[in-house]
């Protein structure tokens, strides 16, 4: 969010040897198939295969599922879905996403080829239950996920599309975010041994330096900016705030509008966003029940802005609140909350 560089940001996180040696985290190194060839394809356009008549029964509700929008600086869109033709399958076969819809009593030319590419099990499945999902992962290429929508017909076709289109997003998404993670933790790691006087570790990259440490206000914060100002590389932040909280009811939506206002205003030089224009949901994040937050920020000082996500839990007596932010006037911002979600996620409480 600064053009001005921390003074701490120039701190050594870690040493050259002894325990404090930094290493890998591995998590993400076994998503892709090395033996493979490279996959094809921006990470986040999904390729559908759907003959026109099921095409045209199903597409409000899967373009709906797979192209929702977040509304942060701008609105964004996670993915987005590229309808192909049949001709072209062996163009995309090694394309990263890959989306088959049809149904066994359709003769059109995709249906028929799903009828004959899939396992006889598969099939079977089909017919018993009148609709399922088929994944693959890495077929032809070494990052690639394939779904394959297959009902008996077109009236099961239209259920089970409605039944499964959020659990097709959620695949995609984890998919999308375990590339961002395999990608992110090609270098090493801060070492463990920085996080030991606190009551939680991350796994941060070793391409982050230290932002701001105020043991007395329990936060820390971490970015990434690159050497030489770049408005085509966005900073990025990881931000921890804890406090004690005796009873988990008391960790609300507005208790994390009010202690993120905090940390706008006191840890980035005024930052500020409207409660009003914010998204407040739920999810699962870290292994915890969570609250986030989702929006845009402005500096009035600075004049500048960007999007943030903000996720609060409640752990054994503390709350606990982790922050990312971004500053990408160049660029997308949904992409890049995606990669700090998969860092952020790393939290461990001690």
């Amino acid at each position: 969010m600064r053009w001005t560089i921390p003074i701490l940001a120039l701190l050594i996180l870690f040493g050259c040897s002894g325990e404090g040696k930094p290493e890998r985290y591995t998590e993400y190194d076994n998503i892709f198939d090395s033996g493979k060839a490279i996959a094809l394809g921006d990470e986040r356009d999904i390729y559908v295969f759907c003959d026109a008549e099921n095409w045209a029964k199903v597409q409000g509700i899967i373009r709906g599922s797979i192209e929702r929008e977040l509304m942060l600086v701008y609105p964004e869109r996670y993915f987005k879905l590229n309808l192909a033709n049949i001709n072209e399958i062996e163009q995309y076969s090694q394309y990263r996403n890959l989306l088959f819809i049809g149904d066994l009593s359709s003769k059109g030319h995709i249906s028929n080829h799903m009828k004959s590419s899939l396992s006889p099990d598969f099939i079977t499945r089909v017919n018993q239950s009148g609709g399922d999902l088929f994944t693959a992962k890495n077929f032809a290429s070494r990052d690639q996920l394939i779904m394959y929508l297959l009902a008996t017909d077109t009236e099961n076709l239209l259920k089970i599309s409605a039944f499964q289109s959020e659990n097709i997003f959620q695949l995609f998404l984890k998919r999308y975010r375990e590339r961002l993670g395999n990608q992110a933790y090609q270098i090493k790691v801060i070492p463990a041994s920085f996080f030991e006087p606190y009551p939680f570790s991350l796994q941060i990259p070793s391409n982050y330096t230290l932002y701001s440490n105020d043991r007395v206000g329990n936060f820390l914060s971490f970015i990434y900016r690159a050497r030489m100002q770049n408005r085509e590389i966005p900073d990025k932040y990881v931000n921890i705030y804890f406090e004690d909280m005796a009873d988990e009811t008391s960790l609300t939506h507005d208790w994390l509008i009010e202690k993120r206002k905090m940390i706008g205003e006191k840890y980035f030089e005024g930052d500020v966003f409207d409660p009003a224009a914010v998204r407040k949901d739920g999810l699962g994040f870290a292994g915890y029940n969570a609250l986030r937050l989702t929006g845009a920020w402005t500096n009035a000082k600075h004049m500048i802005g960007g999007a943030f996500q903000s996720f609060a839990f409640w752990h054994e007596g503390k709350a606990y609140i982790v922050d990312n932010s971004v500053y990408f006037p160049a660029g997308d911002k949904l992409p890049v909350l995606q990669e700090l979600f998969v860092i952020s996620s790393t939290i461990k409480i001690d």
